[in-house]
């Protein structure tokens, strides 16, 4: 974990506790919890919201660390396609007039093979933009 993700982190706990720590302790914090992932942070913290009823000390984080079991974001596996390069994505331009001016706009569209797919459902299939 990187040290502006900690400290933007810890403060959401600081916020939720409504208790500042003070910079010796977030240096601790930060040397005792720095070889950990950023989204296992953040699930030491959310436990904590739910299991604390008042701002925990350091102990009480490593407790969370070792009791909680991570659940680690899901991976999904990149499939090869010659339409967008493995990207899910196609590129491409539109190109407008406006009375004396002219210029082009440019635009992307989820490809229909399975990276496009599990991309964000608003972005238009290349289908839809005429691209296929």
């Amino acid at each position: 974990m990187l040290l502006p993700e900690f400290i933007n982190e810890t403060s959401r706990i600081e916020n939720f506790f409504d208790k500042e720590l003070t910079r010796f302790q977030r240096d601790e914090w930060f040397r005792e919890l720095k070889n950990i992932s950023i989204q296992r942070y953040r699930q030491i913290v959310q436990e904590a919201f739910r299991k604390c009823k008042y701002m925990p000390k350091l102990a009480d984080i490593l407790e969370i660390q070792r009791s909680l079991t991570f659940n680690a974001p899901e991976v999904k596996e990149k499939v090869e396609c010659d339409i967008c390069n493995g990207t899910g994505f196609v590129m491409y331009k539109k190109h407008f007039k406006d009375g004396n001016r002219e210029y082009d706009l440019d635009y992307a569209a989820r490809c229909t093979c399975a990276n496009g797919m599990s991309q964000n459902k608003n972005i238009p299939l290349i289908t839809e933009v005429n691209l296929a």
